[in-house]
């Protein structure tokens, strides 16, 4: 079977929406591994003191996927999610982290925000894609669990969200199955929604970008030996070691 080819409503939709919902990417069977892992890992770190904490204590952090468990190395280069990448950012495209996000009951409406370094990018933006995320869907995402709230199309505003900005009038909140990545430009204005229910929404987030911009993580230096041993060629293109800044000149 050969590589996926998005389909010509696809790429518009991308083009003039800036996002996508591409369903059932993961099975129930990975859903009800990823998912208590994640927890567990959160629980870990927070036990450690290495929690990465945010809105006020209720949403975690947990990064460096790949150097905690094989198996989430298979999110890395997913078949079924490659093609979108390779369409926004080019079939060079790198990784900036492989992290997961978990938002707890009571956390408020996050703010505005565009993805990495976009966001100290003088405006106007770059019409092109330079970054691309997906958040992979472990729970229903809903407009009372947290489900991540966007502007559909702001990223041919080419601006950045006004600090403080609460809300606007064009604002979507997602609501998509567990099991879907949600696909979309790293310049659309988004967050976190506020969780109004009683149970933890938890998701997998994998950031890329250009192959010309500098990563969030340092994946070539810090790999586990034996992650960059099991890498496949595509992943450890993926992971950025195709992308360096040459050596000084050796003289023979």
């Amino acid at each position: 079977m050969g590589k996926y080819q998005l389909t010509v409503e696809e790429k518009q939709q991308l083009d003039q929406q800036g996002y996508i919902v591409i369903p059932d990417v993961l099975s129930e069977e990975e859903i009800n591994h990823y998912r208590p892992r994640i927890l567990e890992l959160a629980e870990i770190e927070q036990q450690n003191g290495l929690g990465l904490v945010h809105t006020d204590g209720k949403g975690q952090l947990v990064r460096w996927l790949v150097n905690k468990g094989q198996e989430f190395e298979r999110l890395v280069a997913h078949p079924r999610v490659v093609p979108y990448f390779e369409y926004m950012l080019g079939s060079d495209y790198i990784l900036s982290t492989l992290t997961s996000n978990t938002i707890r009951p009571g956390a408020k409406d996050g703010g505005y925000h565009l993805d990495y370094s976009l966001g100290q990018m003088p405006e106007p933006l770059p019409r092109f894609p330079i970054f691309a995320n997906t958040l992979w869907l472990l729970d229903d995402f809903t407009p009372q669990n947290g489900g991540t709230r966007f502007v559909p199309a702001s990223h041919l505003r080419l601006k950045k969200p006004p600090v403080g900005l609460e809300s606007d009038p064009e604002e979507v909140r997602l609501n998509a199955p567990k099991g879907s990545v949600f696909l979309f430009n790293g310049a659309i204005w988004h967050s976190a929604g506020a969780n109004r229910t009683n149970c933890e929404r938890v998701a997998l987030i994998c950031f890329c970008g250009r192959s010309f911009m500098k990563p969030q993580f340092d994946f070539v230096h810090h790999l586990k030996p034996e992650v960059y041993e099991r890498a496949s060629p595509e992943m450890r293109r993926i992971y950025g070691f195709d992308s360096q800044p040459r050596k000084p000149d050796e003289l023979y």
